[in-house]
């Protein structure tokens, strides 16, 4: 039993006097600040559209973030759905393709998305809602917005097309929510 006690607190004297350095966990939590303008294809003219519209005054965020955070979402869910459950949730929003441009260019092994398609087929089923959290990060929207923007979205398509869409739309954010 003293032979434990000793083991163990050799082990902490090694691990605490040890430097500080995780080597290639250190560039995991490195953030390249990159402005807003220079992420995506500038977004203009999409504060008309209702849904962008709504983002933008419930939730306090800019045109190019609004239409973003919306687009990243609608891509997740286009990702999940088939081509003609997709096609009848993009018909119920107008400018669909707008927001879909808007999502920020992600590189490969960036941000979470990036650590998780490294873990293979278990990081898989998590990767579409890491790519979520990762444009939202560029997009400088925190990641607890993602779940208020949903609602605004469900709130606006069971005004605009009925609870069918809204069905579609949770069905495609499943691994997010």
């Amino acid at each position: 039993m003293n032979r434990s006690i000793i083991a163990c607190s050799v082990l902490s004297a090694v691990l605490l006097s040890a430097p500080a350095n995780a080597g290639w966990l250190d560039n995991v939590t490195k953030k390249e600040v990159v402005p807003v303008a220079t992420q995506a294809a500038a977004v203009t003219g999409l504060a008309d559209n209702a849904l962008v519209g709504n983002v933008m005054s419930q939730l306090g965020l800019t045109e190019q973030q609004a239409a973003g955070g919306l687009g990243s979402i609608l891509n997740l869910a286009q990702s999940n759905l088939g081509n003609n459950d997709f096609s009848t949730l993009s018909n119920s929003i107008p400018g669909i393709d707008s927001l879909l441009g808007a999502v920020p260019a992600m590189g490969g092994d960036s941000g979470m998305s990036g650590l998780l398609s490294k873990a293979g087929n278990l990081g898989s089923s998590f990767q579409g809602a890491a790519v979520v959290y990762d444009s939202f990060e560029k997009l400088g929207i925190s990641k607890e917005y993602i779940a208020p923007m949903v609602d605004i979205a469900k709130q606006y398509l069971q005004q605009q097309s009925g609870q069918g869409t809204v069905d579609l739309l949770m069905k495609g954010l499943g691994s997010l929510l």
